[in-house]
């Protein structure tokens, strides 16, 4: 939803660029058919271009995560955490966009209705073929109107020559097809409701093509009074049709001023090029999207990388891989990572077809906000038999896919691989076949970073180079010992980041954070994971306390949470005891927080 909201307001704005553009530039000027696809250009420009990005690349470092960040010494034991029954807020949210597609719905569901009572009523009523149109004489007391080839009037209301302007005016409108465009603006109206430069645009439209319609007319008929004098005849009939083109449009003072106006001079087209820099100015500042390239830097003799990424394991378990090697392309060789942009992928796929003559598909694509891919599907078919697929769906950036065409004693070997033949493997043969991927371990492991106890999710989030050893434990003595009674294995992760003694110096030596509340409180935030309320005593965020319900939300890791908060954004913070009560004094048990 939030995309649509974004579509929405970028189309909205761009709609009342073009109307204001219109009005002040060349609304007065006698150019109306260039006007008319002027209008319609812009609705199309408005639907159309805020779907379209320009993809910018800016290339970024690795960024290094030190233990530190993530990291902490429980000072408490963590309380045991029950289920809470958690009051979710209204969805305010949910309620507009019920509002916008109810009242969008009943707009489209009245222009239907609309167009089923025409269509009702000219097929019912006999009409007279002439030339390419339908003439239906109505004896209502009805404005004359056209719709397509369809022409509908009363000629007991009119005298001959009246009737003949008339009939002449409407023929036009119908040569022109200018019924597409009252559907078209009437359409927009039912999606872009709530946009009041919509409705102007509308009335623009319409304006225009009576303009078109009295242009032409006076220029086929040799009395230019006796027109003008059909135009005021008709003010009297003002029961008008919607979505038909009507003689009489509320605008009898602005057509006979336009009719009797002089031709502008053919230098003023040049004021329609003024919308050109305000969609210049719009492209680059909402639709260039900015996509960080990670510069990977080749792996040397000197670099003992992979060597150090060992791992023990009591068990004889075959598996690849935890830290993620740097990756070199070569021929048969494709690397795939967060980073890729769209037109690389293409570019990729296209390569594996043409070279290896093999079927490569990529779908399902999705980026975040700094257009890191965190979704991706891929598939190939070399239609020998050789079939193979490949998914990432995650709510951070994707982990580097690697693909590999090679041929090896004589056989095709082809298939995704998490480490290939392409990147340097570790030089330790014992140790070679027993590493595993973060992805390998599972969701019930229990699982430690340097004698700190630390989640999957938050395990991910690590920078692969800092990891040394890594042992999976599976024994029933290891269980034990690590109070693994409910789990199937324990992770234990050595890294060469710096001690917790030397953690805990390096947070004692950083300056607490002060920030102020909307109620005007202070609150000071030491080594980013303990907080100390005025009123309450101080309390050290673990990985599963306190309870923490961030904006509706409650939180799984509390600490990685407040961690990776910026705090210049906390808004408010609710304080509650074991009981769910806020009493001042007590130890704090649950804390509810908001953001600006």
């Amino acid at each position: 939803m939030d995309q649509l909201f974004l579509y929405l307001l970028k189309s909205g704005g761009l709609i009342a660029v073009f109307y204001l553009a219109y009005h002040f530039l060349v609304r007065k000027e006698t150019f109306f058919n260039s006007n008319r696809w002027f209008l319609l250009s812009g609705l199309a420009t408005s639907l159309l271009l805020p779907l379209f990005f320009i993809s910018k690349i800016v290339i970024v470092e690795r960024p290094v995560i030190q233990v530190q960040d993530y990291a902490v010494v429980p000072q408490q034991p963590a309380p045991i955490i029950h289920n809470i029954p958690v009051a979710e807020p209204f969805d305010w949210t949910q309620l507009l966009w019920t509002v916008y597609f109810i009242i969008a719905a009943v707009l489209v569901i009245k222009i239907v209705i609309n167009l089923a009572s025409l269509y009702r009523m000219l097929t019912k009523q006999q009409s007279i073929k002439k030339e390419q149109f339908k003439l239906i004489n109505l004896n209502d007391n009805i404005a004359p109107f056209s719709f397509f080839n369809y022409i509908v009037y009363n000629p007991n209301l009119y005298s001959e020559k009246e009737l003949e302007n008339i009939l002449l005016h409407e023929k036009i409108h119908s040569k022109g097809k200018h019924s597409i465009d009252v559907l078209t603006a009437e359409t927009m109206c039912a999606l872009f409701w709530f946009n009041p430069f919509m409705w102007l645009y509308k009335k623009a439209i319409t304006q225009n093509l009576e303009y078109i319609a009295d242009q032409r007319a006076i220029e086929q008929t040799d009395d230019r009074k006796s027109y003008q004098h059909a135009l005021l005849k008709v003010v009297s009939n003002q029961n008008c049709l919607p979505i038909t083109n009507n003689f009489y449009q509320s605008l009898i003072k602005k057509r006979i001023v336009m009719l009797n106006k002089n031709q502008s001079h053919r230098r003023s087209y040049l004021k329609y090029a003024m919308i050109l820099p305000a969609l210049v100015g719009f492209v680059l500042l909402f639709q260039v999207k900015v996509i960080a390239q990670d510069k990977f830097i080749a792996l040397t003799n000197d670099v003992a990388l992979a060597s150090s990424n060992t791992v023990t394991n009591q068990d004889s378990v075959t598996e690849e891989a935890l830290a993620i090697p740097i990756p070199t392309e070569g021929e048969g060789n494709y690397v795939f990572d967060k980073t890729e942009t769209d037109e690389n992928l293409k570019d990729d796929a296209a390569d594996i077809e043409q070279v290896h003559k093999i079927s490569f598909t990529i779908s399902n694509v999705k980026r975040n906000s700094n257009g890191e891919i965190i979704s991706i599907k891929m598939a190939f078919d070399d239609k020998k038999g050789n079939k193979g697929k490949v998914e990432q769906d995650r709510t951070i950036p994707i982990r580097p896919i690697f693909f590999q065409v090679k041929q090896k004693d004589g056989k095709s070997i082809i298939g995704f691989y998490d480490n290939p033949d392409m990147v340097v493997k570790p030089v330790d043969p014992v140790n070679e076949n027993k590493i595993v991927t973060i992805e390998s371990i599972k969701d019930n492991a229990l699982i430690y970073v340097d004698g700190e106890r630390y989640t999957k999710e938050s395990l991910s989030e690590l920078d692969p180079k800092g990891l040394e050893k890594i042992e999976l434990l599976k024994d029933a003595a290891s269980l034990a010992q690590y109070g693994a009674k409910d789990r199937s294995e324990v992770v234990v992760i050595t890294t060469n980041w710096p001690s917790r003694e030397q953690n805990i110096a390096m947070r004692q030596q950083q300056s607490p954070n002060i920030i102020t509340l909307q109620n005007g409180d202070e609150v000071v935030i030491f080594d980013k994971c303990n907080m100390k309320i005025p009123g309450y005593p101080s309390v050290q965020f673990t990985d599963s306390s306190p309870v923490m319900i961030l904006n509706g939300v409650q939180q799984k890791n509390p600490r990685l949470i407040l961690e990776s908060m910026p705090l210049s954004k906390i808004k408010t913070i609710k304080v509650l005891d074991a009981n769910d009560k806020e009493t001042k004094g007590t130890p704090i048990y649950k804390l509810i927080l908001t953001t600006k």
